[in-house]
């Protein structure tokens, strides 16, 4: 793609640190703690129950929109006694404890019999993968660059043979969505529109997709994403047969990202976290397409860090990605500095807008009845789950029915609201604003699942890797000349 310049009044808002202000640092760490608390919390209630509604990840689910909504409310302020030794000690002890579940939980549920007694090896990669992480966090005495680098490199390259084995170990989950994309990549090797061509019969329960979705017993749809999540899917189908390879990259170039929006040992923190995440390997078995978005968002703020002609681009990759990015595309303001003129405004959106088209273009306008069917309108008639981790399917079990689908749309829009009058002009900022923003979105809608939350779980990792340190631990100091 041409990424043409932007003039400077597009870049971050945020300024780059230049010193070891332990001002930064400090007046931070609240901020980070709670962002850092959200995500171990959004972790654990995925971890207790793969994502479906339980009464303990019910619980978590809501002490981390807490924690996300107070990290707006306390953004770059200081609180007496919550140093950086806290954040430290507390976000070290959840990694701590991230591996130990990885450890003690099966990674996946479609993993083969013969497969299972092979289990020793994903563990192997864990410990030492783990061993690695903790390592590189040490204090800066401990290590020199080059040894703390070789820590890094290999913690992730154990998270690559990890997700590898996952999945050579579970070859073929019973999951539509990976079906779904396996028939699509299939379809363009051949050059046919993936959008008109019917996956093969699926043997699942109908009643999970709503009757208008399903036709003589067999799904009339065939594949629910947008074009570019099918492009990107394909990369990994066509170099390897299996589209999870493309979300295996994606996660590994996430971590990597992350890693890269700050010097420090923080960034390199929060990214651990997403990569130690438990469900991880299980959001890479069911074949979610989550990854591939959460990279596209990843993105958009280490551009807006380092490379500010590139931010809105990449945001129009982002909202092509998945349909209710779209309702979160109002989020361009905190990427915008306050009073900038209407021209750019207009020229920021339309280089969003005009990255969104072209990428969606190509498949939609094949055959746009059958897109717009597949990606808009069936999307729509999805049943209501009793069993969402959501606010909506408590009230169900309660009352006996539903809640408005508007709902969720209602409270998007206060958060929207709230986040224009106060959210933080920044990369962070974006990144906690749209983590909020899905958080209470997917809390309230009528779906809402593991992969929903694996995103919100991303953004909060990344929100406190891109806010501003003075830990310089990978930055060379250079000498100064005396005036």
């Amino acid at each position: 793609m041409d990424t043409h310049s932007m003039p400077d009044n597009s870049g971050p808002i945020e300024p780059v640190i230049s010193g070891g202000s332990t001002n930064v640092s400090q007046k931070g760490s609240v901020t980070k703690l709670l962002l850092g608390l959200a995500a171990l919390a959004l972790g654990q209630a995925l971890q207790n129950g793969d994502g479906y509604l339980t009464f303990p990840a019910f619980i978590w689910l809501s002490i981390a929109l807490v924690c996300a909504g107070a990290s707006l409310v306390f953004w770059r302020r200081s609180i007496p006694h919550v140093s950086q030794k806290i954040l430290w000690v507390a976000l070290a002890i959840g990694l701590a404890w991230q591996l130990f579940q990885l450890l003690t939980t099966q990674p996946g549920i479609f993993i083969l019999p013969a497969q299972l007694r092979n289990l020793w090896q994903f563990q192997a990669c864990v410990i030492l993968g783990g061993a690695c992480a903790l390592l590189s966090l040490a204090p800066k005495a401990w290590f020199s660059r080059k040894v703390r680098i070789g820590f890094i490199v290999s913690a992730f390259i154990t998270v690559f043979l990890a997700g590898a084995w996952m999945i050579h170990a579970s070859p073929k989950p019973v999951i539509d969505v990976y079906l779904f994309q396996q028939t699509s990549s299939s379809a363009l090797l051949q050059g046919r529109d993936p959008y008109v061509l019917r996956p093969p019969y699926l043997d699942a329960n109908m009643g999970f997709y709503g009757a208008a979705l399903v036709k003589n017993g067999k799904l009339n749809i065939s594949n629910p994403y947008p074009p570019l999540s099918i492009y990107l899917s394909f990369i990994g189908y066509a170099l390897a047969g299996d589209i999870r390879y493309s979300l295996l990259a994606a996660i590994m170039v996430t971590g990597l990202l992350m890693v890269f929006l700050r010097p420090g040992r923080e960034a390199l923190l929060a990214a651990y976290i997403f990569l130690f995440m438990p469900r991880l390997y299980y959001v890479l078995e069911q074949s979610w397409t989550e990854p591939l978005v959460l990279l596209l968002a990843v993105a958009v703020v280490w551009c807006a860090i380092h490379r500010p002609a590139w931010k809105f681009l990449a945001l129009g990759l982002m909202i092509a990605s998945k349909q209710y990015l779209v309702f979160l595309s109002p989020l361009i303001f905190l990427l915008i500095p306050p009073g900038s003129p209407k021209r750019v405004w207009v020229r920021s959106s339309g280089w969003a807008v005009g990255s969104a088209f072209v990428v969606t273009a190509p498949l939609a306008f094949w055959n746009f009845p059958a897109f717009f069917w597949d990606v808009g309108l069936a999307q729509w008639y999805q049943v209501s789950r009793i069993d969402s981790l959501s606010f909506a399917a408590v009230y169900a079990r309660v009352f006996g029915q539903f809640p408005s689908q508007i709902i969720p749309f209602f409270v998007l829009a206060v958060v929207l609201f709230l986040l224009w009058r106060y959210g933080e002009r920044s990369a962070a900022g974006f990144a906690s604003g749209l983590a909020l923003g899905l958080g209470l979105f997917f809390a309230f809608s009528k779906q809402a699942f593991c992969n929903y939350y694996f995103l919100v779980f991303g953004l909060f990792c990344c929100a406190l890797a891109a806010l501003p340190t003075s830990d310089r631990l990978f930055v060379t100091e250079q000498k100064t000349s005396k005036s």
